[in-house]
């Protein structure tokens, strides 16, 4: 199986390689780039699996990157990326301005390998594609994209506090095609469990990601 990939974006080498030989030792194959060009023309010449971004950097910070990505065409829009900082920001910003959550600056080794560890995308279409023979291609394909959609809704509505999430509906298809995750999380979030709420963004975030990159959606006429 392919190694997760991985660019980290960080403007002090030390926290740079720190970072790198951590998440290359926990079986990550692994980018760099100090600043938010050098990221940005890292990430378009070979689509991470996953950014692990700085904020705070000279010239293009990581702000600035993060929105560059996000409006990026998919599947390089919907690559997870992680702020990497020790800013005093709040989770609701970093998510606002196109983040999907932090990891610890400083931390241990463990620590570290443990909150990226949450954020692999390989595998997630797996049972997807085993679902084709049930199917068909043409009727799989029609099916993912309209749940690629219904998890960008639910991801909005999430980001937006909305009430009326569908949990319950996005659960039941998530299970159907396969990402159990997915299933899982939103089943919890549509019982009422507000400790689901991160869970179910991640899983979702995740499974987007896993779309884009791996059954790639018909573009929109």
């Amino acid at each position: 199986m392919q190694r997760p990939s991985v660019l980290v974006v960080d403007d002090e080498p030390a926290n740079r390689m720190f970072a790198a030989k951590v998440l290359a030792a926990a079986g990550w194959s692994v980018a760099e780039a100090m600043d938010g060009t050098e990221a940005i023309t890292a990430a378009v010449r070979n689509i991470p699996d996953l950014v692990v971004m700085d904020l705070d950097m000279p010239g293009l910070d990581g702000w600035q990157a993060t929105a560059a990505i996000r409006a990026a065409e998919p599947p390089l829009s919907s690559v997870p990326i992680l702020a990497y900082t020790s800013l005093r920001v709040t989770d609701a910003e970093l998510l606002a301005r196109g983040l999907d959550g932090r990891l610890p600056k400083p931390s241990s080794p463990d620590d570290f390998t443990e909150a990226a560890a949450g954020w692999r995308i390989d595998g997630q279409v797996d049972v997807a594609r085993r679902l084709v023979a049930v199917f068909g291609e043409d009727e799989m394909t029609q099916l993912v994209t309209r749940f690629r959609a219904q998890l960008a809704e639910a991801l909005a509505g999430l980001a937006g506090g909305a009430d009326d999430l569908h949990a319950h509906r996005i659960a039941g298809v998530s299970g159907t095609l396969g990402f159990a995750a997915v299933s899982e999380a939103w089943l919890r979030l549509s019982e009422g469990d507000a400790s689901a709420t991160d869970a179910a963004r991640r899983s979702a975030r995740l499974a987007v990601a896993a779309i884009d990159r791996d059954w790639p959606v018909p573009a929109a006429s």
